[in-house]
């Protein structure tokens, strides 16, 4: 048996998924891991531990989503490690993909969980549509106004001076990618008046 544990953020501890997969009889050296989003697969764990499967393995991960978010990535990789002569095994949804009921469950819960995202999203939009539509804006509050901008670039000697967006940023204690966004949306609005 070959272990993949994976959490997406440095901050996020892989030890609850370590244990798991330990209890479940997979030795612990023999557990590869990752602190990396699920959308991207270019993952150094995710390949030492693909690079080390053979034929007859059982590649065991805690849930489907350790695997990736991406229903069609997911669905690929299973596929591979089925030409492979590779079973996966995932203990949170019990799925064992050596039987015909395993992988109809497997694919199953992926296509549910991709619309479950899909779904989400979708009602984020509408959301969001409809706020506008009553006139709230959302976004972040901002901590200084346009005309704030301006004033600290023509302080600054202006937009083609040197250093102008480090030295507005400083001023209104912001970034300076954010000064120079700021900066250019009020001269394309003001252009299109």
């Amino acid at each position: 048996m070959v272990g993949y544990a994976r959490v997406s953020t440095v901050a996020q501890s892989l030890q609850r998924q370590v244990d798991e997969l330990v209890k479940y009889g997979v030795a612990a050296v023999d557990i590869f891991s990752d602190k990396r989003s699920g959308k991207n697969m270019d993952r150094e764990g995710w390949e030492a531990c693909w690079l080390d499967l053979r034929k007859g393995d059982i590649l065991v991960v805690h849930s489907l989503d350790r695997l990736g978010r991406n229903l069609e990535e997911v669905i690929k990789i299973e596929r591979e490690l089925r030409e492979m002569g590779v079973t996966l095994k995932v203990l949170a949804q019990d799925i064992n993909t050596a039987t015909p009921a395993g992988r109809l469950i497997f694919h199953i819960l992926m296509t549910v969980a991709q619309f479950e995202r899909e779904w989400s999203v979708e009602r984020t939009t509408h959301g969001l549509r409809k706020a506008r539509e009553r006139g709230v804006v959302g976004g972040r509050i901002k901590k200084f106004t346009d005309e704030q901008i301006e004033e600290a670039v023509e302080a600054c000697g202006g937009p083609e001076a040197p250093n102008v967006w480090l030295k507005a940023a400083q001023m209104v204690k912001c970034s300076k990618p954010t000064v120079m966004r700021r900066w250019e949306a009020v001269q394309r609005a003001k252009e299109q008046q």
